[in-house]
């Protein structure tokens, strides 16, 4: 924690970037005097060109450069909500733009930073509810108590902190630390800007660890999961009630229209019932979404997604219980496997697929057994090891 921490406090303690104090309009090689022309007999004047033939009334001057408008200062005040007790604080998108971020020392506060950020420190908060657009980098809470926060990025680390109940993106694995309490359940909040935001903080929305969690310090009670159906409105008000963020597009939105909504290690909690595999196509991942939330609401359940990218054997491995001819498309870009639980996975998901567009959008398994192989070979042996991830 302290490195980051220090590189923050850095940031904000220096000063503005200045020109300098001194006139540098006379320094280095601008004050050096051009050579005299050479004159005299046997001599010619050098012309002005870029040749030594004379300009002629259709030489072009060259364009004057403009000069670019200039930065805007950051005031670090602008980053950071400190001391704050019973408001309603939030950052609205464009508001951070990438910087980092501080909280802390807020009492029974809601806070909303719907922004992607570089990296946020939830410091010594108490009773309040914590929203945290995508952050490129880690979310560090630390000596926390009773908050329930809806968080993503691409590290999370939890020290010193007890009762928080958190619907968690986090791209590598979740770690916890001395803390008691700490209860977690899959993400589920959405905003207008929000696709965008995870995009900018270079997040695949498809690469969720939220569940994988590490404890550094090991004993009962420490960490749980949140109950299946918890909901992101069961843990804050949604954007739409917030006077100052009430705009009318944000409603029609589902609080898993962004982030799949998935069962990850609890899916020790589906077992015996019939699985799916289904692999979105290179670019099709808008269209996927949409699947998924269908998949959902005919009553299956998304275990696991993984986006990735196949090389040619892997492509054949792939399709070798599957469609062939599918081994050259699905291996042109980045492709999303999904795993798929449900008393009737592969009815439902081969109905939602071919209302979708069939394999122009998703190739999906055909039997039990061709999705046994693909999401075995898919998650167990393609595993990937970043962070502490425990993926079997």
């Amino acid at each position: 924690f302290g490195a980051g921490y220090l590189l923050y406090q850095q940031f904000v303690a220096a000063p503005p970037a200045t020109g300098g104090s001194g006139d540098t309009s006379k320094m280095g090689c601008l004050e050096s005097k051009p050579a005299a022309a050479e004159e005299g007999p046997g001599k010619l004047k050098k012309a002005k060109t870029s040749s030594d033939a004379p300009a002629t009334s259709n030489t072009t001057a060259p364009a004057e450069k403009k000069e670019e408008p200039p930065k805007k200062k950051l005031d670090w005040r602008d980053f950071r909500f400190s001391n704050k007790k019973g408001e309603t604080l939030i950052k609205k998108p464009g508001e951070i733009n990438g910087q980092m971020f501080v909280v802390e020392d807020c009492e029974d506060c809601d806070i909303y930073i719907c922004d992607f950020n570089a990296q946020v420190q939830l410091d010594y908060n108490k009773n309040c509810r914590i929203f945290i657009g995508p952050s490129e980098a880690s979310i560090f809470i630390r000596n926390c108590d009773d908050c329930k926060c809806i968080l993503a990025c691409q590290q999370y680390r939890a020290r010193e902190c007890t009762n928080c109940d958190t619907l968690l993106f986090s791209s590598t694995a979740p770690v916890v630390e001395t803390s008691k309490n700490m209860r977690f359940g899959c993400f589920r909040f959405a905003y207008f800007d929000l696709g965008k935001q995870f995009e900018s903080a270079k997040l695949s929305v498809f690469n969720n660890k939220w569940s994988e969690i590490y404890d550094f310090t090991p004993a009962d009670g420490n960490w749980s999961f949140l109950p299946l159906e918890t909901k992101g409105s069961d843990l804050m008000k949604p954007l739409y009630d917030q006077p100052s963020f009430n705009m009318e597009e944000e409603r029609g939105l589902k609080e898993t229209d962004i982030v799949p909504f998935t069962v990850g290690l609890r899916k020790k909690e589906f077992e015996g019932q019939e699985r799916c595999f289904i692999l979105i196509l290179p670019k099709k991942e808008t269209e996927g979404l949409q699947m998924l939330t269908s998949i959902c609401e005919k009553g299956c359940n998304i275990i696991q997604t993984k986006e990735m990218k196949l090389d040619a054997n892997k492509g054949k491995q792939m399709m070798d219980r599957g469609d062939s001819s599918l081994v050259g498309t699905i291996t042109k870009g980045l492709i999303v496997g999904v795993e798929v639980a449900g008393s009737n996975a592969l009815e439902v998901a081969q109905g939602v697929a071919k209302d979708a567009g069939g394999q122009s959008v998703a190739y999906v398994s055909d039997s039990e057994g061709a999705a046994s192989y693909e999401i075995n070979l898919f998650f167990d042996q393609w595993k990937d090891f970043v962070g502490h991830g425990i993926t079997k």
